[in-house]
């Protein structure tokens, strides 16, 4: 975690650099249980993330 400021200036190299951050695997909003459920076994390898 970090501040906003810090955030922006990541996501600024990200864009500058085309490094891409890598995502195991998307969970839509109705299967946030089991996207915590999947985050506790520490089987991803990546970020996972939530569509809202």
């Amino acid at each position: 975690m970090g501040s906003r400021r810090e955030q922006q200036e990541f996501v600024r190299a990200l864009d500058a650099t085309g490094i891409r951050p890598v995502v195991d695997r998307r969970f839509a909003l109705e299967e946030l249980a089991e996207a915590f459920r999947f985050q506790e076994r520490s089987d991803h390898f990546g970020r996972i993330g939530v569509a809202w």
